[in-house]
């Protein structure tokens, strides 16, 4: 070989080996953190001006890429309402969101707490979490626990057009791992914490003419402005949740806000298509009354459970008055707008007109969600005056098969017990009407999604 060309060859063989190991071996901020493309040039353009709360012309002037982040806790429901508001957050402040996953688990849940508490929470209670299903296996029913991106389960058509995000991949929430994918290597100058010292410290709001918050549950009011011109590296929220956690006065603000939540969708194909052949043989979209009743109990649901009674009440009042003053003939089925015969009324709700009195054929097609089943000693009163009643539990089990199967992309984990009250939800959401349990954030999600599968 011409020694000329020695130096090259060994430049190449540099360049060729460390690109190999470097696709086969990541690094371990690659490892944790999937890269989310958010749209192509074909995507539609967003509808939303850039948000320009800020009139500073001193205002923020960066090419670095600055970040944020929040921690999930609670329910399902709950984290859903926290990604939204960060969602808002993110756009609002010109942020790239690292998104936590949503956090399933059958045996406990990680509570609402100020921000090192619940940090401490998330990362202790899922280390153990997560020990617990490498042992057992994330199949085995011991392992009553997995986290799923967003989304898996919801449409994301519309946050792809307007935020940039990263999945949030450090399964034990480890602050380190977070500061070295950012490559934070001084917390004190490069992170601004918004460290909440009780459940609702911070209200957000958007008009310097605000003076006060708009709801008790706050204490302090926080200047969205101020957080768009900060330079800090990654701005870091305890929690964000909080049906009013913003106080705006901004239209575009208010409008892309509202937005976020009717656009937060469910479009998992399995979801919906079980949802869909159950809602079918109570006669199809439209065709009977969808109902949430959530009776809780005395212990961590007490809420609910105090009101259990007067719940039940207050819907059987609110669905007697949706009552025609003339029975039906067996073959005609109660419809929410309106009423009228249905030539193909599938077998369930078909077999039920005809096995009730002719008298009582003026009432409603009932499909009932609750977290209690139908034994429950507070429903009784319920099913006396409605005799056409459906539950996912007692009347479409063998619909459910077809979830039987649904894994977790991420660790593999078995999905049914945490998908299965997604189905109580889609199949009361496509009723012609709705009736859910007030201050429920479940009622308050299927009227969401009744609203858009029905439009009533």
């Amino acid at each position: 070989m011409n020694k000329r060309f020695f130096p090259f060859v060994i430049l190449f063989l540099t360049i060729y080996l460390t690109l190999t190991y470097l696709i086969c071996f990541p690094p371990n901020d690659q490892l944790v953190y999937k890269e989310q493309t958010n749209g192509n040039e074909n995507d539609v353009k967003s509808s939303f001006s850039n948000p320009s709360t800020c009139s500073d012309p001193n205002g923020v002037v960066s090419n670095e890429e600055r970040y944020m982040t929040y921690l999930p806790h609670s329910g399902f429901h709950n984290q859903r309402n926290s990604l939204e508001n960060a969602v808002f957050l993110s756009w609002v402040l010109n942020r790239t969101l690292i998104m936590p996953p949503i956090l399933f688990s059958k045996k406990k849940y990680i509570p609402h707490r100020p921000f090192d508490v619940l940090y401490n929470m998330l990362n202790g209670n899922l280390t153990n979490d997560i020990a617990l299903c490498e042992i057992k296996g994330v199949e085995d029913q011991a392992c009553k626990f997995t986290q799923l991106d967003w989304e898996e389960l919801l449409n994301f058509e519309f946050i792809k057009k307007h935020i940039r995000y990263v999945h949030r991949n450090d399964t034990n929430f480890d602050v380190k791992e977070l500061y070295s994918y950012l490559n934070i290597t001084n917390p004190e100058t490069q992170v601004y914490t918004l460290a909440e010292e009780t459940r609702y410290d911070f209200q957000f709001y958007d008009d310097e003419n605000t003076t006060q918050v708009s709801n008790d549950n706050f204490k302090f009011l926080v200047n969205l402005c101020s957080l768009q011109k900060r330079k800090d590296k990654l701005i870091h929220f305890g929690s964000v949740y909080h049906l009013l956690r913003f106080n705006l006065k901004n239209e575009d603000n208010i409008e892309f806000i509202n937005s976020v939540r009717e656009n937060m969708i469910i479009n998992h194909p399995v979801l919906l298509n079980v949802g869909e052949k159950i809602s079918e043989q109570l006669g199809g979209k439209g065709a009977y009354i969808g109902v949430h009743l959530r009776l809780g109990d005395n212990g961590l649901d007490r809420k609910f459970g105090e009101k259990a009674e007067e719940n039940v009440d207050q819907i059987i009042k609110e669905l007697l008055n949706e009552l025609p003053t003339t029975p039906l003939d067996e073959d005609d089925v109660y419809l929410a707008k309106d009423l009228f015969p249905v030539e193909a009324i599938t077998i369930d709700a078909k077999k039920c007109l005809r096995s009730i009195a002719a008298e009582q054929r003026h009432v409603p097609i009932i499909y009932l969600a609750s977290d209690k089943p139908r034994k429950d000693q507070r429903l009784r009163k319920f099913f006396r005056e409605f005799p056409c009643v459906f539950m996912l539990s007692s009347n479409f089990t063998k619909y459910l098969d077809a979830l039987s199967k649904l894994k977790n992309p991420r660790d593999g984990a078995l999905l049914f017990q945490y998908f299965v009250p997604f189905i109580d939800g889609i199949v009361a959401a496509r009723g012609g009407k709705f009736i859910g349990t007030p201050e429920s954030t479940f009622s308050d999600y299927v009227y969401r999604l009744h609203h858009r599968w029905v439009g009533s």
